[in-house]
């Protein structure tokens, strides 16, 4: 009975020992488990806060590259719209410069034509003129005003010839006239006229009735124009221009 007793006691003794070494065996790995748990626990927050960071990081990177993508945008299409505005302008200022060329162009023409009517009205005017005269007044008084124009021009007329470019060599002069040229004022033009050039040649008479009155010499290529045509002629034109 005693040594029951003994065992029992034992048995309670190791059964205590047991839970003993039990409960700090538990209580060492609840202590690990926790120490594990807040490590763990701190280092997820950790990691929470650096992807956190990150993201922050990310959000404002990505904020900066699209102000920096909306600013060069801007400036793109800021650079777009000035090129285009400057193309544009260009395209106007040469549409017109051609304008401007076109009608220039369109108003030297109708000036020119304008010039050409004009001559050829003044021309025909002067035409009929001398037409007039030649059909109206008699011809022996047109002849008498024609030998006296020409002793006009022959005292001094033609004194300009000296002012004018005169070719070296000439061998015939032609004088156009409405009326044969008599035998003194002949000698009287040649006589004159040999002053002045100062070499030989010989004379060509021309009769044109539509000279009416007056005379043309003719050098080479060289015209000189005393008639009551181009007097007229030019009386005409002056006065266009006064006009």
């Amino acid at each position: 009975m005693q040594f029951l007793l003994i065992f029992i006691i034992f048995q309670v003794f190791v059964v205590m020992f047991l839970v003993l070494m039990y409960r700090r065996i538990m209580s060492k790995y609840v202590v690990n488990a926790t120490r594990h748990l807040e490590e763990m626990s701190e280092d997820y927050q950790r990691k929470q806060e650096e992807i956190e960071r990150q993201l922050l990081e990310a959000e404002e990177k990505a904020k900066n590259i699209i102000t920096e993508a909306t600013k060069n945008a801007e400036n793109i299409k800021s650079q777009i719209i000035k090129e285009a505005e400057e193309e544009k302008n260009k395209i106007i200022l040469q549409a017109r410069q051609k304008a401007d060329d076109i009608i220039n162009q369109a108003e030297q023409s109708r000036q020119l034509l304008l010039a050409e009517i004009e001559d050829r009205i003044s021309k025909e005017a002067v035409n009929k003129a001398c037409e007039l005269i030649q059909n109206t007044l008699p011809e022996q008084f047109r002849q008498d005003i024609h030998l006296s124009w020409v002793e006009e021009l022959i005292s001094s007329g033609f004194w300009d010839l000296k002012n004018l470019h005169i070719p070296e060599k000439i061998d015939e002069i032609k004088i156009v006239t409405p009326f044969k040229l008599t035998e003194t004022i002949r000698n009287k033009l040649v006589k004159k006229m040999k002053e002045i050039i100062n070499m030989d040649f010989a004379i060509k008479e021309e009769i044109d009735e539509t000279v009416v009155l007056g005379i043309i010499i003719n050098f080479g290529n060289l015209v000189i124009d005393g008639s009551l045509k181009n007097k007229i002629l030019k009386a005409a034109k002056n006065i266009s221009k006064k006009i």
